[in-house]
């Protein structure tokens, strides 16, 4: 090979490098293999009249600015005050419970995750659903779920713009109740379903231990709200044990107030449906306002039960 092949060699080897380990260690995932090559090609011919440190330099500051990039440093930083907020909020609390995500969208398990709350993966944490399919879920096991039959991937054309989900759906739930959506893991992929098992696995252990644990569950109050709240709780006290679900109801009525407003709505045994005003818009994983977000957590963990100590 002549000096000049290796050359282009050694460059395609640092440039590829410098591809993935950008997105290792900025946004925090893998590249997709079908960016790789975009990406090599635009900076192997930034390289013809630019150093290796100033075409390195420009696309880490690409993938920092994207607005994926900027989303999870948002988040990152969001992390650190919670880490500092929620244990002063939390502390005359004799044992914090094992809080599992109910969906219907991945919000609930990012606020758990945030605050340092969630200890594993469900399967519900990476999905969007409306609240009466994680019902039927629940209601039989999640063999409807499992079934690979009902997974349909979604090619990348037909996936909303910018986003980095919906990867495939769930037909009968979604023609049951509306939009299925699976968004880490493809199920239709074996990398895919084999996550799906393991975290549906770590979903039907917990419910049926016998340590105490809550069931949290944040979408848009509705006019099915508490229909399905109602139906959840008592199938949750035949199917499960020590199992406290708490849902909460975000309005989305317009009206501003200077702070997060939450108000008990309705109590059945341990069991809460909470309202809540928010001050700031709820997006996918979290609200635009840190406050909503502690007011949220506070709220859901001073349910009436969650003070046993676990057995």
């Amino acid at each position: 090979m002549s000096e000049a092949n290796e050359g282009v060699v050694g460059l395609r080897q640092a440039l590829e490098a410098v591809i993935h380990a950008g997105h290792r260690a900025i946004l925090g995932r893998e590249v997709e293999q079908g960016w790789v090559a975009v990406f090599l090609q635009e900076l192997t011919t930034r390289c013809q009249s630019q150093s290796l440190e100033e075409v390195t330099a420009f696309f880490l500051q690409l993938l920092y600015n994207s607005p994926e990039g900027a989303a999870r440093a948002a988040s990152l930083t969001r992390d650190q005050v919670l880490e500092r907020i929620l244990p002063s909020t939390f502390g005359g609390r004799p044992v914090i419970p094992p809080c599992i995500s109910a969906g219907p969208t991945p919000l609930s398990a990012s606020l758990l995750r945030r605050a340092g709350l969630r200890r594993w993966a469900g399967p519900l944490d990476w999905m969007t659903m409306p609240p009466a399919a994680v019902l039927d879920c629940i209601a039989d096991d999640f063999h409807l779920l499992l079934n690979p039959a009902e997974h349909e991937s979604v090619p990348p054309r037909e996936r909303p713009e910018g986003s980095l989900g919906h990867l495939a759906l769930h037909k009968r739930l979604t023609a049951r109740h509306g939009p299925t959506h699976f968004h880490r893991w493809d199920p239709t992929t074996p990398e895919g379903y084999a996550a799906l098992e393991r975290a549906v696995l770590r979903m039907r252990e917990a419910l049926r231990g016998l340590h105490g644990k809550m069931l949290l569950q944040v979408a848009a109050e509705d006019d099915d709200t508490l229909r399905v709240f109602a139906e959840m709780t008592e199938l949750l006290d035949r199917v499960g044990r020590g199992v406290t679900f708490v849902h909460v109801a975000i309005l989305e009525d317009g009206l501003a107030a200077p702070f997060p407003e939450m108000e008990l709505h309705e109590l059945r045994g341990t069991h809460r449906l909470l309202r809540c005003r928010p001050v700031s818009a709820m997006g996918t994983l979290g609200f635009a306002d840190l406050l909503d977000e502690v007011v949220i957590l506070r709220g859901a963990l001073a349910a009436p039960g969650l003070d046993q100590p676990t057995i």
